[in-house]
């Protein structure tokens, strides 16, 4: 899956997710994406982004925490979801690692 961000970025995204949000009570929708030299997952909600491709291309497992969502199944059986969020090297290159080896982003991406 790909946005397109206002300043016309395309981040790939690997994961959605919703939780009820405590201000207003109702569900928002998130996208996480990994930009290109971000080094990490960073949040998305539509109202940022454009969706220019909306099929996922790996494998995806369904979450529940404080809302549910899919994720990329590294994220979850590799734990590497909130290293990511949190810019962590190591999880970050072996999310690298993964999503290269599934021909998810070009092997030039870091």
């Amino acid at each position: 899956m790909k946005i397109k961000e206002k300043d016309g970025t395309i981040v790939d995204i690997f994961a959605i997710f919703s939780l009820l949000s405590p201000i207003d009570q109702r569900m928002k929708t998130y996208f996480y994406g990994v930009p290109k030299s971000y080094g990490g997952l960073i949040a998305f909600t539509l109202d940022e982004v454009d969706i220019i491709e909306n099929v996922f291309r790996s494998e995806m497992v369904v979450f529940v925490n404080r809302g549910v969502g899919v994720y990329h199944w590294a994220l979850i059986q590799e734990k590497l979801l909130d290293d990511l969020l949190e810019r962590d090297e190591d999880a970050y290159n072996r999310f690298l690692e993964i999503i290269k080896e599934e021909g998810l982003v070009d092997p030039d991406f870091y």
